[in-house]
């Protein structure tokens, strides 16, 4: 009884405070825009966005940790032939699994299954550090990669549906920048731990440095893990699964958050309180029913929830979801191509210009006589002194974007989604034609630089415009669609930039600027999002 009198006092003081100001939102009835931009942006969207950034981190870190491993796993026998197995088991991973992914989750609750898919994370890296031979590291890392598949369009999708319009492309520019968190946190441990003398006995294996730079890799993993327990549902989600009470409980706490250190009356607060006013007290025989709207909805919302009730993958083929699906699909397998074809090879290409940099790309690297790395049926190792080198080399690649985040967050909203990318994915692939013109250590480790800079930067816009384009009810199907194209993209790249280094290395590196070109063009034909309902 004091409860539901206290619950009341807590409404009329809300909407006493909003009546202070006009009231922007009054007349209108409840739908899902509504509802997040009513919510606004204080207290707890800045903590999803803390926990957004660590569970991209995850991603980055282990991205990061597939090109270490390559050249620091001496034990397990990587040689020049069966290393890019291990990145390409990985992104066969992220393939097959990303579209499930996102299907699943337009049907069923997004937060639990991230959930699960950050705890394969965790279980699969703790497993790879305990390989025992070449095939059980290729099995677990193929895992680790259908985890991945669902943490990256799962998380974006999950946190961007928190926050209003004005504030969703910054949300989702500082999430992107945990990729770069996650390359340099690698990149440190790596330095840190595999260059000490670590072997012990440990069961049938050895107990080397590497195995423990994995473990500690996990970590990050494991705290956005136990983050994500304590996070709510998405509002919005669960509006248009016609759920509107829990959606309303959900707004109801968001709100008190976002009051706690906030003096300012926020009038969208009458907005959600006025929807509260209209629920049917939770014990009753109808308020049990959650699909029973029992507020005045949008009239489109409605419509969409019955079409979501029915059948949501079909609305995925209507327009202008189909052309848009089509031209962003092309974008996201070119850009991909781009990006990993050369980045999960940054640490391969640096070990041939250290172990003789007057042996060139256009010399061709296959007569570098003293690099163990092309030496067929001989192990891929390195001494410490090469190790630490590319280790730092790669530490300046993250280092470079975390200086450029910056500037794509002040920009995502000023520019525009589309634009941005546009100018990134072009430079980027400006940068990767200028590896291959200048082709020497210093203009390697310089472009290089400058590629990661700005690729990854681009995954601020692109990331945000690729959600923003589809409903809520179709994004993360769309999102998983768009991931598989990426990664088969991913693994093209990967693949073309692996069999070519050593026989040709123009094609390997030209087919990347190339892609990253492309991917802008392709960005021209569609929509810019930054000012628009996304529903």
């Amino acid at each position: 009884m004091s409860t539901t009198k206290n619950q009341g006092d807590e409404k009329d003081e809300i909407v006493t405070k909003a009546n202070t100001n006009e009231n922007n939102y009054e007349g209108q009835s409840l739908n899902p825009d509504l509802l997040a931009e009513s919510l606004g942006c204080g207290l707890f969207q800045y903590l999803m966005t803390i926990f957004g950034v660590i569970t991209i981190i995850t991603e980055g870190n282990i991205i990061q940790t597939l090109g270490i491993i390559i050249i620091a796993a001496c034990d397990l026998q990587i040689n020049s032939y069966n290393k890019g197995w291990l990145s390409l088991s990985f992104l066969i991973g992220l393939a097959i699994s990303s579209a499930i992914w996102g299907i699943v989750s337009d049907k069923y609750e997004r937060r639990k299954l991230l959930q699960i898919s950050l705890l394969i994370n965790v279980v699969f890296t703790v497993l790879s550090a305990l390989s025992y031979n070449y095939g059980m590291l290729l099995a677990v890392i193929f895992f680790n990669g259908i985890g991945s598949g669902g943490v990256l369009p799962l998380s974006y999708t999950y946190v961007f549906e928190f926050f209003p319009k004005a504030n969703r492309g910054k949300a989702i520019a500082l999430m992107s920048a945990g990729f770069a968190g996650g390359s340099l946190y690698a990149s440190a441990m790596a330095l840190l731990v595999i260059p000490n003398l670590i072997d012990l006995p440990f069961g049938s294996i050895r107990f080397t440095s590497w195995r423990l730079y994995l473990i500690l890799c996990s970590l990050p993993s494991f705290i956005a893990f136990v983050s994500v327990l304590f996070l709510p549902k998405s509002p919005r989600h669960l509006l248009k699964q016609g759920k509107t009470q829990k959606a309303l409980r959900t707004a109801s706490m968001i709100k008190r958050w976002n009051q706690r250190f906030s003096k300012e009356n926020n009038n969208s607060y009458k907005f959600i309180s006025n929807h509260f006013d209209n629920l049917e007290p939770e014990n009753s025989a109808k308020g049990n029913n959650e699909n029973t709207p029992m507020i005045q909805l949008d009239a489109s919302l409605m419509k969409d929830t019955k079409k979501s009730n029915n059948n949501d993958d079909a609305r995925i083929m209507e327009s202008p979801w189909l052309k848009y699906l089509i031209f962003v699909s092309f974008i996201w397998f070119c850009y991909c191509f781009g990006l990993y074809g050369l980045w999960l090879w940054l640490p391969s290409l640096y070990t041939y210009y250290s172990d003789n940099p007057e042996t060139t790309c256009l010399s061709g690297f296959q007569t570098i006589s003293n690099s163990s790395l092309i030496t067929v049926n001989h192990t891929v190792c390195l001494d410490v002194h090469h190790q630490k080198n590319i280790y730092i080399q790669s530490m300046l690649a993250a280092i470079s974007v975390v200086v450029l985040i910056p500037v794509a967050y002040f920009l995502i909203n000023l520019i525009g989604r589309k634009w941005l990318f546009g100018a990134f994915s072009l430079l980027s692939g400006i940068c990767v034609f200028f590896i291959w013109i200048i082709d020497s250590s210093l203009g390697v480790l310089i472009f290089s630089c400058a590629f990661a800079a700005l690729s990854v930067s681009g995954w601020q816009p692109l990331s945000t415009w690729s959600l923003e384009l589809f409903p809520t009810e179709i994004r993360a199907t769309a999102t998983g669609i768009v991931y598989v194209t990426g990664r088969l993209g991913a693994i093209a790249g990967t693949v073309i930039f692996a069999v070519f280094l050593h026989s040709s290395c123009t094609i390997a590196i030209l087919s990347v600027a190339i892609l990253c070109i492309l991917s802008s063009c392709f960005a021209l034909f569609l929509p810019d999002t930054s000012v628009n309902d996304i529903g």
